[in-house]
């Protein structure tokens, strides 16, 4: 699949900042996963392009090793095949040239770039072009059909180690159906819900409507989608429908627009996304 900086760039959604940061990891099976700037009007409940690639990986049981990020745009580009590996813990001579011919921070070395590199013990490399020409495969979508049964199954992707609660999620978007699974990371605060796992990964990929959501949590008695989520689902899919399964056979069809009344909005910020 041909894809640039540019065309990853062009699918953040950063209506508030004005911010197009996007990145790429490679999982330990070799797949590429994009990831992109996703904001919300609630600031805190925005996810950074490196989680959200991260995390895509992640939920598809597959383990983060390599950082791929965009020379930075005040950068001097070179020819289109270069790439900078950045070192833990010393420069390389195309680090420091970058930094010098550029005047601008060291792509590696960003604060939150360096909060995930040492989380998840990533390579980091500086790149031209997010994807060569040598059989580097995209992450698309791997979901066909939206079940209880493929919802039980994404049960063993959580990533669970605080809470022993998994919860899973199917999203059906305008270009597919794609799988979310909650993550918890050392950091507490820098987990997050599957709901927002599978967005994130959406427009990753390119969704810019979603349709249905359906969400799982076998030790609940009762499925429920938690506050924040409710913000981000408001801001992403009004006017879509949510199913909470509750078992085998009980599920509550909601409409999203009914999750949180009186919601913070964008246009509370004079904004419209």
């Amino acid at each position: 699949m041909n894809i640039t900086w540019e065309v990853l760039e062009s699918r953040c959604y950063s209506p508030y900042s004005g911010k197009t940061d996007a990145c790429i990891i490679k999982g330990e099976s070799e797949t590429l996963y994009p990831g992109i700037r996703v904001e919300n009007v609630s600031f805190p409940l925005s996810v950074d392009a490196v989680q959200s690639a991260v995390f895509s990986c992640l939920s598809e049981g597959d383990s983060p090793r390599t950082l791929i990020l965009p020379v930075p745009h005040n950068a001097k580009r070179g020819d289109a095949g270069t790439t900078r590996e950045i070192k833990k813990t010393h420069e390389t001579d195309a680090d420091q040239e970058l930094k010098n011919t550029a005047g601008v921070p060291k792509p590696c070395h960003n604060q939150i770039v360096r909060y995930w590199r040492d989380v998840y013990d990533l390579k980091c490399i500086v790149r031209e072009q997010p994807v060569y020409e040598n059989g580097e495969q995209v992450f698309l979508t791997s979901e066909a059909l939206i079940n209880i049964d493929r919802l039980k199954e994404l049960t063993e992707r959580c990533v669970i180690p605080y809470s022993s609660f998994p919860v899973t999620a199917l999203l059906r978007a305008d270009n597919g159906i794609f799988s979310g699974v909650n993550i918890e990371t050392t950091d507490w605060q820098k987990g997050l819900c599957a709901e927002r796992v599978a967005i994130a990964k959406a427009k990753a990929t390119g969704a810019r409507t979603f349709r249905e959501i359906h969400v799982y949590a076998p030790q609940s008695d009762y499925v429920s989608p938690c506050g924040a989520c409710r913000q981000v689902l408001m801001e992403h899919m009004e006017d879509g429908v949510m199913y909470l399964h509750h078992s085998d056979t009980e599920c509550s069809r909601l409409s999203v627009s009914d999750l949180l009344p009186y919601q913070f909005k964008a246009r509370n910020l004079g904004h419209r996304p």
